[in-house]
């Protein structure tokens, strides 16, 4: 089963709830494996997108992307 962080109600300002420190959580939480990540096109998927790029070299990567209305589903392998 493929655990699930939706980043929707994140806030958008640099905090300890902001989208790219709940993927960090999540990370530590779950460890190794694939998460679908529920974000809000904009601010939100420009985050995921620029989190996964940083986090390349550690063995993150989006396996998928897919538009859902106002919203982008991904599918990330975390290392």
């Amino acid at each position: 089963m493929v655990s699930e962080l939706d980043l929707t109600q994140a806030d958008a300002k640099c905090s300890t709830d902001s989208a790219s420190v709940r993927l960090m959580k999540k990370w530590l939480e779950i460890g190794e494996g694939d998460i679908k990540v529920v974000a809000l096109k904009g601010i939100q998927t420009d985050v995921v997108e620029m989190w996964a790029q940083a986090m390349r070299d550690k063995g993150v990567k989006i396996l998928g992307k897919q538009e859902q209305g106002d919203r982008v589903v991904y599918l990330v392998h975390l290392p």
